[in-house]
């Protein structure tokens, strides 16, 4: 059975330096680089509800409401 391992392009490892070089394990979530010994553990995604709510407003109500003041 073949071991799947996905690049990621433009990746330069940071410690021998070489670009192209870093893979992801899908199984595991190893990031690593193939040409020296450098691996280091995927992050994790964290959840976004902690975060504060973005308030949109529309700038010509905005303005309309200033030039009433």
């Amino acid at each position: 059975m073949k071991k799947f391992v996905q690049f990621i392009a433009g990746a330069i490892c940071p410690k021998c330096k070489a670009g192209d070089t870093i893979a992801i394990n899908s199984e595991d979530n190893l990031i690593y680089c193939v040409k020296c010994d450098f691996t280091e553990k995927r992050p994790e995604e964290k959840e976004l509800s902690d975060q504060k709510e973005i308030n949109v407003i529309n700038l010509d109500d905005f303005k309309s409401n200033r030039d009433k003041i």
